[in-house]
């Protein structure tokens, strides 16, 4: 980088003169001093809105198995007493009212589920190392009817690379199918649907603009509708749990887990997630996980 500083030299009638670089070198170090001052205001924005994320996760998580336990206790009684009802009563009238009872109750049984899965105490069974191609082609297989019933055609592309990330027995199901279910209601006419695995090393470029993300290499699984997309207004907002822009008529009992989920349980092995979108055009989710390496991933 030219230097912007006068420098002094002497003439040879042993006179000093005083030497200012050009305007253009001036300007290129200004310049130069500006961009690099954008793009720490840049990182700190990413890095503060991430820490918000995290925080308000926490006490999320901390709620939520809270009120999971209250709810399952009470749940356990209603089952019980309805299943004695059931048992013992002929009028049908009566068998009615307890049926959409008991329907009810398995909502609610859905909603501890949900609230299970964003609890930070969630015991890991199982977890083993689990390639990410081999996790994400199984769930392919199982939702890929799906597709076909609405107009949407997948187009999948895996590493043949292994990728070995620690996941536990359904984890990926939990991941992926989320985020598909996401981009299908993002594409109600249907539409292509981009899905694929890779290995990225993340270097300290990224993270500097990501925020509080880390080095390292991951496996990365990628999602990318091609939908109407999300307003920059609302990508801060589309994790947060509860979180939601389908009206009342378009919920058909989810009402904005799925992406908090997918958060929470990338979060908790160890990755993270980044989300870009453009208006008008779709909506890409990269699911970072780190490649095992006989130790632990760091937990955030």
């Amino acid at each position: 980088m030219a230097s912007s500083r006068a420098s002094i030299k002497g003439r040879k009638d042993g006179r000093n003169v005083a030497v200012v670089p050009d305007g253009l070198s001036v300007l290129d170090s200004v310049r130069n001093s500006l961009n690099h001052m954008g793009d720490l205001i840049n990182s700190t924005k990413h890095a503060m809105s991430e820490y918000i994320q995290i925080q308000k996760m926490n006490s999320m998580e901390t709620l939520a198995t809270g009120i999971a336990h209250d709810i399952n206790s009470c749940l356990l009684v209603l089952h019980a007493e309805t299943r004695l009802i059931m048992r013992n009563c002929c009028d049908e009238k009566t068998l009615n009212r307890v049926g959409r009872i008991t329907r009810v109750l398995d909502d609610l049984e859905s909603l501890v589920g949900h609230l299970n899965q964003l609890g930070p105490e969630e015991i890991a069974k199982d977890l083993l190392p689990r390639d990410v191609s081999v996790e994400v082609s199984r769930v392919l297989d199982a939702v890929s009817s799906s597709f076909s019933n609405k107009n949407i055609v997948p187009h999948v592309s895996t590493t043949s690379m292994p990728l070995p990330v620690l996941l536990c027995q359904g984890d990926m199901w939990r991941i992926l199918n989320n985020l598909l279910r996401n981009a299908q209601e993002a594409m109600p006419d249907g539409g292509d649907l981009l899905i694929g695995t890779f290995r990225r090393q993340v270097d300290s470029e990224y993270c500097r603009k990501h925020g509080n993300a880390r080095t390292g290499t991951f496996a990365v699984i990628t999602v990318t509708d091609h939908g109407k997309g999300i307003p920059p207004d609302m990508l801060d907002k589309i994790i947060d749990p509860l979180f939601t822009t389908k009206t009342d008529g378009q919920l058909k009992g989810r009402h904005g887990w799925g992406l908090a989920v997918v958060y929470a349980l990338t979060r908790r092995r160890g990755g993270g997630i980044d989300v870009s979108s453009q208006v008008g055009q779709g909506t890409t989710f990269e699911v970072f996980l780190p490649l095992y390496t006989h130790e632990e991933p760091e937990q955030q």
